[in-house]
C-alpha cells in the first residue's frame, strides 16, 4: 500500500485482521537496510496505537510501515495460510 498522510479505520482494522489470521516468519529484511527481528512483537506492541490513532498524521509512518511489513511477508513467501 502506498504511504498516505492518514488512513481510514477499516483500512487498519483489515491490516490487524490479515495479521490475525496468518502465521508468518518472525524476522523479515524490508530492504534499504531495514529489518524486523520481532515481527510479531511489533505488530502487537503497535496495536493500541494505530487502531486509537488512525487518522492522526503523526502515526501515518507508523502504519505504513506495519503495511510495508505485510506486503514484504506476502512477497518474500514468508506467510503460510
Amino acid at each position: 500500500m502506498e504511504y498516505k498522510r492518514t488512513y481510514k479505520k477499516d483500512e487498519v482494522q483489515e491490516l490487524y485482521q490479515w495479521f490475525d489470521t496468518h502465521q508468518f516468519e518472525n524476522e523479515i529484511e524490508l530492504g534499504f537496510g531495514v529489518s524486523v527481528k520481532n515481527a510479531k512483537e511489533t505488530i502487537k506492541n503497535s496495536r493500541f496505537i494505530v487502531l486509537e490513532k488512525y487518522d492522526n498524521p503523526t502515526y501515518s509512518g507508523q502504519i505504513q510501515l506495519l503495511f510495508h511489513l505485510r506486503d514484504e511477508l506476502i512477497k518474500q513467501g514468508k506467510v503460510k495460510e
